[in-house]
């Protein structure tokens, strides 16, 4: 009766282990500097300016590093999108052009048609 329910006996022994991936030095300097970035990002959008819209000086240079950081950090690109959320979630209050610019930065196309492995920038 079980085989009927799609049970094929032991699946364990079939599935292959994932392996974790360890990542690089460079991988955790860039995502330390993103964290940071975020910081920075929540402290500027604290004291939103008087326009909304466009956002504040701190706001912008703040997006505007982060964008770099962002960029040309050699971390997973489902890192890089989570990243982004978090970004976004700071400035949305504060600078909806800012808002704007993260969400188009966001890695989706390329993590939907991905067909790399998990670790990125580790060394084989």
């Amino acid at each position: 009766m079980l085989a009927g329910c799609g049970s094929h006996g032991s699946s364990t022994a079939a599935t292959p282990a994932k392996k974790k991936c360890q990542p690089n030095a460079k991988a955790v300097r860039a995502r330390t500097r993103l964290e940071h970035d975020i910081t920075v990002l929540r402290s500027a959008a604290a004291h939103p300016g008087r326009d909304t819209f466009k956002g504040n000086a701190a706001v912008n240079h703040a997006t505007d590093r982060f964008l770099l950081d962002v960029g040309t950090a050699p971390v997973d690109l489902l890192v890089k999108n989570r990243l982004i959320d978090h970004a976004a979630a700071a400035v949305s209050p504060a600078c909806s052009q800012c808002f704007q610019a993260l969400e188009a930065a966001r890695p989706i196309p390329s993590i939907a048609h991905s067909h790399t492995s998990v670790c990125v920038g580790k060394r084989d």
